[in-house]
């Protein structure tokens, strides 16, 4: 049972990872890629049901443990985990092009062979008595979400509109 969780949300798919996995299988995936290269890596392969796939395979799995782990630490929510917190929700959702910038975003894009960029961001944090409870998870999840609701509509501009997080801001978590 891993003690510390990411739950990895991307446009499509959901992967949950532990933060004190080994990550050395996934580092020659990641090998000469800076950090928003494999944040955008990191968005191609959670988009269009590609997680989940790769997820299985343990270099991709310790890629995206990697990249997700190095975010968290590098955020302010890092501190979280000094007063408990064991559950980090992290979206990671497609970036809108702004008009007359699509050249220089698809050379971003590019340089992982992605579609699209993407815009990373911890939601919350939170202490879950039982990493294994898939109820407890949801829950936290839903709430992790909520907390974010103002990160998302204060910069709802930065998201594509066919992103995920449009849909999250009009239901705007009422169930």
């Amino acid at each position: 049972m891993p003690t510390r969780l990411i739950r990895i949300m991307g446009e499509s798919d959901i992967v949950d990872i532990d933060m004190d996995a080994s990550t050395d299988a996934g580092l020659p995936l990641l090998m000469g890629l800076v950090a928003e290269d494999r944040v955008n890596i990191l968005g191609h392969w959670m988009d269009q049901d590609r997680g989940e796939k790769l997820a299985a395979d343990p270099a991709h799995l310790a890629a995206m443990t990697l990249i997700a782990k190095d975010h968290v630490e590098n955020h302010a929510i890092a501190k979280q985990f000094d007063v408990g917190a064991n559950f980090i929700v992290v979206t990671v959702l497609r970036e809108k092009w702004p008009v007359g910038s699509k050249a220089k975003f698809q050379t971003i894009a590019n340089r992982v062979s992605a579609e699209h960029t993407y815009v990373i961001h911890p939601c919350g944090a939170a202490k879950i008595e039982n990493l294994d409870d898939d109820d407890l998870l949801k829950q936290s999840e839903t709430n992790q979400l909520a907390f974010a609701l103002p990160f998302f509509k204060k910069n709802r501009r930065r998201f594509a509109n066919s992103s995920a997080v449009q849909g999250l801001i009009k239901q705007g978590f009422a169930s």
